[in-house]
């Protein structure tokens, strides 16, 4: 059965009218305001040495309390295991080492709305791509014993053609809500290969023990952002129970998202987020449209100032 075209565009047109009135409030910064903005919340959220560790190793890790308090995990490891009873599984994840995963999760429950929109993950989004991303993924991803290492690999293979530009054009925020150790699965990376701006080479997919390679160890209620070039992979786990992440990729704004969230975004999550919020969602993006074609509500439709941090 046809998808009613001129349904959706009405509902769409409708979604970015929302978006944009809060925009309104809210006007997200252009040119020199955004870095200046930025560089205020870098201070604000103490968040100088982790854009160091961006920098210099493509990723970075912010202690429990430092994007939310411990107690927030477990309410997101909570609802990950209560949808995980009902949702159906992804079919790639155990093939390719994640684990069973369970994709699009945004609009099933609040909390993850809340770890979204958490002020320190996202200005490090803002640092790696720009005021007007997108969200790309809602993931979870539950790794018990029976999860095989999954392969050195980095983010924008597949998204992007090569050469890699040296500025993010992807970015990946993964939310720890059990303990990060080599026996439980833990991510593994290359330190400083995102400034290769190329794919992992075939000898290397499955070479985790590579003296270049570190493991990532860390306690519940951290949070690891990292560059789309970085090279990482993981460990498989050698012990019972499970490793519970949620994984929020972003993408720059005119980057395809892997997830249509403007599809599933209601009036009511707009309403009870700031503007930012619908901008993650893709509202205020000129892309896509239907046969009605651009829409003048579309607030990517704006003169390009060449800020990387728009």
């Amino acid at each position: 059965m046809a998808i009613d075209a001129v349904q959706l565009a009405a509902d769409l047109k409708e979604l970015r009218g929302l978006a944009n009135a809060k925009l309104e409030d809210e006007p997200l910064p252009n040119g020199e305001e955004a870095g200046k903005r930025l560089r205020a919340d870098i201070e604000r959220y103490d968040l100088k040495s982790d854009i160091a560790d961006l920098e210099t190793k493509g990723y970075a890790i912010l202690p429990p309390g430092k994007a939310k308090p411990v107690e927030f995990f477990d309410r997101l490891r909570e609802a990950i295991l209560r949808l995980a009873e009902t949702r159906r599984h992804g079919e790639l994840g155990p093939a390719m080492g994640f684990g069973a995963t369970l994709y699009h999760l945004l609009p099933y429950d609040r909390v993850f709305e809340e770890a979204l929109m958490a002020p320190a993950t996202l200005t490090l989004v803002t640092y790696l791509v720009g005021y007007r991303a997108k969200l790309s993924q809602s993931t979870a991803i539950i790794k018990d014993s029976r999860a095989a290492a999954l392969g050195m690999h980095a983010d924008h293979s597949g998204k992007l053609p090569e050469p890699w530009p040296n500025i993010a054009q992807y970015c990946n925020v993964t939310w720890v809500t059990t303990d990060y150790t080599r026996e439980n699965g833990a991510v593994c990376v290359w330190p400083g290969s995102h400034r290769f701006c190329r794919p992992v080479p075939d000898d290397v997919v499955f070479d985790h023990g590579r003296e270049e390679i570190e493991v990532l160890e860390m306690p519940k209620g951290s949070v690891i952002v990292w560059h789309g070039s970085l090279w990482h992979g993981a460990v498989p786990r050698t012990t019972e129970g499970q490793r519970v992440t949620l994984v929020l990729p972003h993408v720059r704004d005119h980057v395809q998202p892997q997830e249509i969230y403007w599809a599933t975004t209601t009036p009511e999550m707009i309403a009870r987020n700031p503007a930012r919020f619908s901008t993650l969602m893709g509202l205020h993006s000129p892309n896509p449209w239907l046969h009605d074609g651009p829409s003048l509500t579309a607030r990517g439709l704006r003169p390009v100032t060449g800020s990387q941090f728009e």
